[in-house]
């Protein structure tokens, strides 16, 4: 913003919201695809701007500026799914993970024995430090002393035997 800050007045503001609002909302819904969520992101941009009101850029920059901000709040809102979505995958494949250490013999256990017994030493070594140890690909790799892309690559093939195997009985695991 190169131009000079701006005081924008409650009916000024009030005006700019009533015209801007609708576009910033279907711009934020081409990304997020989702109506509440935009309308989420929107308001809270919104609301950012309203604070922040007595210091704005001028008139003809508010808009790209009003763009930017509502672009960067759902990337940011992508980046809190894709935690909260890892968080929740790394949940499930613990879950299921911890069967294998299950004494008892239930159909479920039984098959989560199958299904690692069915991967190589290197891949279950694998699946067991970042799925059960919680470690990241740089520190197997250092630890098994092998390339990240190795690392990346037996995991890979080791979630696609477990999927094979686990596919009807836990089908939304592994995905």
């Amino acid at each position: 913003m190169g131009g000079s800050k701006t005081a924008y007045s409650d009916s000024e503001f009030e005006a700019v919201f009533k015209s801007h609002y609708r576009a910033l909302f279907l711009f934020a819904y081409g990304y997020v695809m989702d109506e509440m969520e935009a309308e989420d992101i929107v308001s809270g941009v919104f609301s950012r701007v309203w604070e922040k009101r007595k210091n704005l850029p001028p008139e003809e920059e508010l808009k790209p500026y009003l763009y930017a901000s509502v672009k960067y709040a759902c990337l940011r809102y992508f980046k809190r799914l894709q935690l909260t979505d890892d968080y929740r995958k790394r949940q499930a494949e613990a879950f299921v993970l911890s069967f294998a250490e299950e004494k008892n013999e239930n159909e479920l256990t039984l098959l989560v024995k199958k299904a690692l017994g069915s991967l190589s030493d290197n891949q279950r070594k694998i699946v067991e430090m970042h799925v059960m140890k919680g470690m990241k690909y740089a520190e197997i790799s250092g630890a098994m002393n092998i390339s990240e892309n190795t690392v990346r690559t037996h995991l890979k093939r080791a979630y696609k035997i477990l999927r094979f195997y686990l596919k009807d009985t836990l089908p939304s695991i592994f995905l």
